[in-house]
């Protein structure tokens, strides 16, 4: 009876390895963790609320949910939460408008994977001068990141390789790679 329910989660896009902990994203300790990314308690309550909304909309999967924040008003002015490519948020042309008449904009999506922000996150911030990014992971972990200039790719890729060649899993060898690059380029990088 148990094996029919894991291949019938499986079969409609249930995954083990992304599913999130609702005991842990309802508690005291993780509600906490967002009055750390800022000083105003409203931005902590809505960012709580978006996270919890986005973890249990894609838990189990391996898509991802974003939102971005007017600093200005509190509001949320855009939404990407139908996606369906695995592992990236895909700009409709109503949000790459959108977008553009907010100067003072935080984003916030969710990593099924758990993983740091990629190079793709900070030049995404870089190139549409966000405020903030806020990455809420299936596990719980929450990153915070911002980028004052372009990152090339294939330098970060090459930073990554040479950890992994060292031995160290893909999650280490990209935070490895992240505090190596936030020493040489005007990034800021750190676990909530």
């Amino acid at each position: 009876m148990m094996q029919n329910i894991d291949t019938e989660a499986q079969r409609y896009g249930r995954n083990k390895e992304t599913s999130v902990n609702s005991t842990y994203i309802n508690s005291g300790v993780y509600k906490k963790k967002f009055d750390t990314i800022s000083n105003s308690k409203k931005l902590s309550r809505v960012l709580y609320k978006i996270a919890k909304k986005m973890l249990v909309h894609r838990s189990g999967t391996k898509y991802e949910d974003m939102y971005w924040i007017d600093l200005d008003t509190l509001k949320i002015v855009a939404k990407e939460i139908d996606g369906i490519t695995e592992h990236a948020i895909i700009y409709s042309n109503e949000t790459k408008k959108t977008i553009k008449k907010y100067p003072n904009l935080i984003t916030i999506h969710t990593h099924p994977d758990s993983f740091p922000p990629s190079i793709n996150d900070l030049n995404s911030n870089f190139d549409h001068g966000y405020v903030l990014g806020i990455i809420i992971c299936h596990n719980g972990k929450i990153f915070i990141y911002s980028a004052r200039e372009q990152i090339n790719e294939n330098y970060y890729k090459m930073v990554v390789e040479s950890y992994l060649k060292q031995g160290y899993n893909e999650d280490a060898s990209q935070l490895m790679a992240l505090f190596e690059i936030q020493k040489n380029f005007d990034i800021l990088f750190r676990e909530v």
